[in-house]
């Protein structure tokens, strides 16, 4: 099946999107002229695709309901969905290797004897360790910015209204750090 041409594997992907079975998808090939395709080969292709879209369904939802949890955030927030998922792949590996759950054993299988696999994963550890630390230095850089951007607003107000009512400097840091928590920013 990999060995077919991209535009044969696609029509096989559109006519079974399409709800034709095996036996129709197969009836399609040979009027194409390809023979060396049997039953039980496209059934193989055709049960991993659906696995693969349910698999990628599956993950998009997750990532949307994660989004969801943390919030407006921008690229934030799918940074933060994307750690989550990792995450869970990671464990989903543990799990299989430990031979609990239900977890599909695929995994491990693929990664038993390739170290290129195993270095990939270590990889993706390493860029999840850094992509959490990034994020979390990126959530704070933005709430201090809010905090001083807060601050400067809540201290100008008060300001005018301390100069209209003729009010002290130490009134107004009184006002500002009992009612708003702000303290003054030594001069």
């Amino acid at each position: 099946m990999d060995k077919l041409p991209e535009e044969i594997r696609d029509e096989i992907d559109r006519l079974r999107a399409h709800g034709h079975s095996i036996d129709e998808i197969i009836t399609a090939l040979r009027e194409l002229d390809i023979t060396d395709i049997s039953r039980s080969a496209l059934g193989r292709h055709l049960h991993k695709r659906e696995k693969l879209t349910a698999q990628l369904v599956r993950t998009r939802a997750m990532a949307d309901a994660l989004a969801k949890r943390t919030g407006d955030g921008g690229a934030s927030q799918f940074a933060r969905a994307n750690i989550e998922l990792l995450h869970g792949i990671i464990l989903d590996l543990h799990m299989a290797a430990d031979g609990e759950g239900e977890t599909d054993t695929s995994w491990i299988e693929t990664l038993r004897g390739n170290p290129k696999g195993v270095e990939a994963l270590a990889k993706a550890l390493d860029h999840l360790t850094r992509a959490s630390k990034t994020d979390a230095e990126f959530i704070k850089e933005i709430q201090e910015q809010t905090e001083a951007r807060l601050r400067k607003q809540a201290e100008k107000a008060v300001n005018q209204v301390a100069k209209k009512q003729g009010l002290s400097a130490e009134t107004v840091a009184a006002l500002m750090e009992g009612a708003f928590g702000v303290k003054r920013a030594k001069e």
